[in-house]
């Protein structure tokens, strides 16, 4: 009679594997599209497949792995799907990348007897990471994909491959610096083979020589050097790496583990409803459904769970006997303490990786390591993790699931997903499936008539950086997204690209009297900005303004920065 339900709970749980993925991909995927980090990465792999070469013929301010990586997709996916088939590909990317992460902690821990299963702890940290970034192609979840390769090929005995992947994670983002070294430590102590950690760092070495002799053929390396380095600074690196971690909101977990020590101060048994985990959860979900109701906004993570569950995890590296130890597969083989922290330890470094970087900051993205900390905190205060594991589960469908009602959009724009009726491939078949409210949809159709008019000479300003891909034109400037941080601070030379080339710009004109993207003073809008206040307007449309290049002396402005505020004749005044 116990085989039965046992079975049921395993049926059960694969179902659930398999159908939480395929209703993200039907219910989410095909919703929302905007005119800055979406198209990024369209517009990078169809300069690929149009033969340019990083850095030498454009600007990019990571290594290219991902670049090429999108671009070998694109190729391989049907013309009319391509941008949709780059939104599914992100989740198929955050799938694996969660899978992986769950096999390789397989390897190490026994799952079974902290009362997990594979399937639902990969599919806890699916619905966990997808929801923090918008469905479109990039290249931070392409360094977890690969991070999480190598840390199950280094966990599986495959030692050159997790070292090969490990580089590939490296390749994908300069914050994924330190995945290799944790990998390595990975491969040695577990596998308790110095020869298998040599092999390892064959691989990493290996895919960093190719990269070099890739990049030294194609005589991009100068450029590489000069466009990959000197954006972060030590101080963003501190912050971004250490000091969000006490700055989070500690509010929640002190409530939550209240219950827990007053019953333990007063002798008494809790009931399971009331041990912190729980708590925690329900204190998250409400609050996430919550903000998303008043705001009626996408929100990322909401109140900083991600670094909440970091610190967990940090706790169970440093005190592997407590929390880690007793779960270990092979607990007889040697150092099985450093082996418990090294195997949690790894994947914890590969997530932290991925929030150190200019922009996204929290570390949800890898999020099953921080889960399988949650859990072993939950199971080490006398807690069972299967139950936790499906309250996650069920938490992370209903606060997420909320929160992509209002899929991510910058600028910030009311966009419900009951707006989201208008499907892009009316307008541009390659968007084909892609639905988008009717301001896009407008957007995309004067972007069309614009560039019949004007012809193949322009650019779009200061985003829009996948109109080369839509309409199917040979890229002519050397940068698809002109924020200062994404140019590597080269206005100066980017600018004289355009008056040198004479190319019309069409200025999106809700970002027209944007002095930068975000909170960041090195995501200016240096480059148009410039083109606002000293080139001439020659036509405006409901979403954009269009100029042209000045003539004579004006056209040559050494030593003018973004933000001077001097005006041009024919050129649109700043709104107040």
């Amino acid at each position: 009679m116990a085989v039965i339900p046992h079975r049921i709970r395993n049926v059960l749980t694969w179902a659930v594997a398999v159908l939480v993925p395929v209703a993200y991909l039907v219910l989410y995927t095909p919703y929302g599209m905007d005119t800055t980090d979406f198209g990024y990465f369209y517009g990078y792999a169809w300069r690929i497949l149009d033969g340019q070469m990083p850095y030498r013929d454009f600007s990019y301010i990571k290594p290219a792995l991902p670049l090429y990586w999108h671009a070998f997709w694109l190729w391989l996916t049907p013309e009319n799907l391509g941008v949709l088939a780059g939104k599914a590909g992100f989740l198929a990317t955050m799938l694996a990348a969660s899978w992986c992460a769950a096999a390789y902690l397989g390897r190490i821990f026994r799952l079974d007897a902290l009362g997990l299963s594979l399937p639902l702890l990969a599919t806890c940290g699916f619905v966990w990471g997808v929801h923090s970034f918008p469905h479109m192609p990039w290249h931070t979840a392409d360094g977890v994909l690969f991070a999480g390769g190598a840390l199950l090929a280094g966990a599986s005995g495959w030692p050159l491959v997790a070292g090969l992947l490990a580089g590939c994670a490296m390749l994908c983002k300069q914050s994924f610096l330190l995945v290799p070294p944790a990998v390595l430590a990975l491969v040695w102590l577990e596998r308790a083979s110095g020869r298998q950690a040599l092999r390892c760092l064959a691989g990493w070495l290996g895919a960093l020589a190719a990269a070099w002799l890739f990049l030294r053929a194609g005589g991009a390396l100068a450029a590489f050097s000069r466009m990959t380095t000197g954006q972060l600074d030590i101080r963003e690196a501190l912050d971004a790496g250490i000091c969000i971690y006490f700055r989070q909101n500690w509010l929640f977990p002190l409530i939550a583990v209240a219950p827990w020590l007053v019953a333990r101060a007063a002798g008494r048994r809790l009931p399971a409803w009331l041990f912190p985990a729980y708590v925690y959860l329900a204190l998250l979900t409400v609050w996430y459904v919550r903000e998303v109701l008043i705001k009626e906004g996408w929100i990322g993570y909401g109140i900083s769970w991600p670094t909440l569950f970091m610190v967990l995890g940090g706790v169970c590296v440093l005190f592997p006997r407590v929390f880690l130890e007793r779960w270990l597969r092979d607990a007889q083989a040697p150092l099985p303490r450093l082996r418990a922290a090294a195997g949690l330890g790894a994947g914890l470094v590969a997530a932290w990786s991925a929030a150190i970087s200019g922009g996204y900051k929290i570390p949800a993205f890898f999020a099953v390591p921080l889960l399988f900390s949650f859990f072993a905190v939950h199971a080490r205060l006398g807690g069972k993790a299967r139950p936790l594991a499906w309250a996650a589960l069920a938490a992370g469908l209903v606060m997420f699931g909320t929160g992509y009602q209002y899929p991510y959009v910058f600028p910030e724009r009311p966009m419900p997903r009951a707006s989201l009726t208008h499907d892009a491939g009316g307008v541009y078949p390659r968007a084909t499936g892609v639905m988008v409210d009717a301001d896009m949809l407008g957007r995309l159709a004067e972007l069309k008539a614009l560039r019949a008019k004007y012809g193949p000479a322009y650019k779009t300003l200061p985003g829009f950086s996948f109109a080369y891909y839509l309409n199917g034109d040979k890229p002519v400037y050397g940068s698809d997204w002109l924020i200062d941080w994404e140019i590597n601070g080269e206005v100066d030379r980017l600018y004289q690209e355009l008056l040198d080339k004479k190319l019309t710009v069409f200025m999106e004109r809700d970002q027209m009297d944007a002095e930068r993207a975000d909170a960041y003073d090195r995501a200016g809008y240096g480059v148009p900005q410039r083109v606002r206040r000293h080139w001439r307007v020659v036509e405006e449309t409901p979403h954009f303004v269009v100029f042209q290049p000045p003539s004579g002396a004006e056209e040559r402005m050494p030593g003018v920065v973004g933000g001077n505020t001097g005006g041009a004749p024919g050129a649109v005044p700043a709104r107040k």
